[in-house]
């Protein structure tokens, strides 16, 4: 991590105003933790950079404070919120200004986004940012990475407890589809850590900002943001510690001829021995498989 920073109290007094003017309080069932930090708030602004040219999407606007300086520097802003209790918080803060901003409240999970792909194309860079929530971590990311697969560059804070599977290599335990697929369509770069008291409520644990930038183009970048392709990892790893070949009949391929004619030519090719174990297998060489499997 390059810096490790300690909040300040405008944000904090100025999120709580709001709270009290709303008589709201956070659920702990939504992982409600607002960032309140300025430096922080600072940090992010600067890695993604946006300006006039640029669409920039947040998952997970929380009260607002952070999303109007988005969309105050983006040339259009599209906000997701799964609490509707917050749009009376982003009335209160983006009237008094004239921003192409558009507000989604439903859950990022269940949204399709594609309506709003000819507009983005408008603009010559799409950049995501979310504050993961612990539970949906994984979720969210691989939901990210295949609504916005056009994207320049997505930035998350994630909490520490997190990010073993984030950053998991083969072979590891918490080696898995969030690891497969993201390490497929971009690059992580750790940014900051960020304390517990840089949020309201404070929660116990850190977190960290991370920049996920994408690879260029190319058959691996393109399966990453598949659907079909994401469950594949996800099916293989349910038996990561059985032989490949086992693994695989416990997956949608029912057709045994086609497992074993696909994955002798796999293994031949790759020079893997037939006892390697699915949790084993690399990441390109998931995609690999998976179009062999297809085009069998």
């Amino acid at each position: 991590m390059n810096e490790s920073l300690e909040p300040s109290n405008t944000l904090r007094t100025e999120l709580l105003s709001l709270m009290r003017q709303q008589s709201f309080s956070p659920r702990h069932s939504l992982g409600q933790n607002f960032l309140v930090d300025r430096k922080v708030f600072d940090r992010i602004i600067k890695q993604l950079n946006p300006d006039e040219d640029d669409a920039l999407v947040e998952i997970g606007m929380g009260p607002g404070l952070l999303s109007l300086e988005l969309a105050q520097r983006a040339g259009m802003y599209l906000g997701c919120e799964i609490d509707q209790r917050f749009e009376a918080f982003h009335t209160e803060i983006f009237t008094a200004y004239d921003l192409n901003a558009r507000f989604i409240y439903a859950d990022a999970l269940e949204t399709d986004f594609s309506s709003y792909t000819e507009e983005f194309e408008k603009y010559q860079r799409l950049l995501v940012f979310s504050n993961l929530p612990y539970y949906i971590t994984s979720d969210l990311i691989l939901k990210m990475i295949s609504s916005f697969p056009q994207a320049e560059q997505m930035l998350f804070m994630v909490e520490k407890a997190a990010l073993n599977r984030v950053l998991a290599q083969a072979g590891s335990k918490a080696y898995g589809p969030l690891a497969i697929i993201s390490s497929l369509w971009g690059t992580w770069k750790a940014l900051m850590t960020v304390s517990g008291g840089s949020f309201e409520p404070a929660p116990r644990t850190t977190s960290s900002l991370y920049s996920l930038i994408a690879n260029p183009d190319s058959q691996y970048k393109k399966a990453a943001s598949s659907i079909d392709f994401q469950k594949f990892p996800a099916e293989v790893l349910r038996n990561r510690r059985k032989t490949l070949g086992n693994a695989l009949m416990y997956t949608e391929i029912k057709e045994d001829e086609i497992i074993r004619s696909a994955l002798d030519k796999f293994l031949s090719e790759e020079k893997l021995s037939a006892n390697i174990r699915a949790e084993s297998l690399k990441e390109q060489q998931f995609v690999r498989l998976y179009t062999k499997l297809m085009n069998s």
